[in-house]
């Protein structure tokens, strides 16, 4: 459980530091071959992932080189290019925001089941997750990998992946609840199931979870306002014709 209510404020370099000993106590760790101590854990719970981070990853960037410096160093080409790629869809979730979620859930009679995240982070809704609902298993996804081992460090009894959701193989009509943050940008995932919907990253993520949520299950997660904006209904006649709303608020109020 994370009690640190000031977890993910700062300034983008403030960020970029925590995120650095993050990364570096995480090889620690997974070089010794061991479990993070409570102290290691506080640590890691500190980092945020790259939302809003571009600079420090950018070549030559004025103001950020030695940033940049330090990051090349400590990741390989592949954790940069994941690093790189995350900082569209990346972003910390507000503790008092998930802890809202659980209240919701637990007022609709859910106690403890199979719980997913499909776009993990670090594990933030884990963090969050009420005494109440303590038996529940937890399951999660994280693409980005520095994210994802994080989290296995932080939740060991976990059952994490550590890949893209479409390269996920849950079964249908497993989960009791499905949490998260999913991510949302003008941007596709390729998955043969959903190819011909044609949706953009957040609704592919509402529609593969609705199907991996049990009759009777309950989907509540944080998404664009473009999934009830947008002008063209297509996706929000797909998920009325398999699910019913339950309810939503709009953020930040």
């Amino acid at each position: 459980h994370i009690s640190d209510d000031r977890l993910g404020e700062g300034s983008p370099k403030e960020k970029f530091q925590t995120n650095i000993a993050a990364i570096k106590l995480l090889e620690q760790i997974e070089g010794e071959t061991r479990y993070a101590t409570p102290e290691e854990q506080q640590i890691l719970s500190q980092y945020v992932g790259w939302g809003g981070l571009a600079n420090a990853l950018t070549p030559g960037k004025e103001g950020w080189e030695k940033e940049y410096d330090e990051i090349s160093e400590l990741l390989t080409e592949e954790e940069m290019q994941s690093a790189s790629a995350s900082t569209l869809t990346s972003y910390y979730t507000d503790q008092k925001v998930i802890e809202f979620i659980y209240q919701a859930l637990y007022q609709f009679g859910f106690r403890s089941g199979n719980i997913m995240d499909p776009a993990l982070g670090t594990g933030n809704f884990f963090s969050a997750l009420p005494e109440s609902m303590n038996q529940s298993r937890l399951y999660g996804v994280e693409l980005e990998p520095i994210a994802g081992g994080i989290a296995r460090k932080l939740y060991p009894q976990a059952d994490i992946l550590i890949k893209g959701y479409e390269d996920t193989e849950f079964s249908d009509s497993f989960f009791d609840v499905v949490v998260g943050n999913v991510p949302f940008h003008n941007i596709k995932v390729s998955d043969r199931r959903y190819d011909r919907y044609n949706f953009k990253i957040h609704d592919y993520f509402l529609a593969k979870s609705l199907d991996k949520v049990r009759s009777g299950g309950i989907l509540a997660v944080i998404t664009t306002k473009f999934t009830m904006d947008k002008e063209n209904q297509s996706v929000r006649k797909y998920i009325a014709q398999r699910a019913d709303l339950l309810g939503a608020i709009r953020l930040p109020n």
